[in-house]
């Protein structure tokens, strides 16, 4: 049985009026606090790993 996704984030789609979830398997950061001590290479990192998994619309 595969592992629950750590996030599922719920967007809507105004050209197919539809909901659409896009579910995160990890999370590359535990809070808010996390992002304001890493350094610029780590929030490369983040988003990077945010982006492989948005629809397009709401990359980074």
């Amino acid at each position: 049985k595969p592992p629950l996704p750590a996030v599922v984030l719920q967007t809507y789609s105004v050209s197919t009026d539809s909901i659409i979830l896009t579910a995160l398997p990890t999370m590359p950061f535990c809070c808010h606090e996390d992002l304001l001590t890493m350094s610029r290479g780590q929030l490369v990192g983040v988003v990077r790993a945010l982006n492989e998994w948005l629809p397009r619309r709401m990359r980074i």
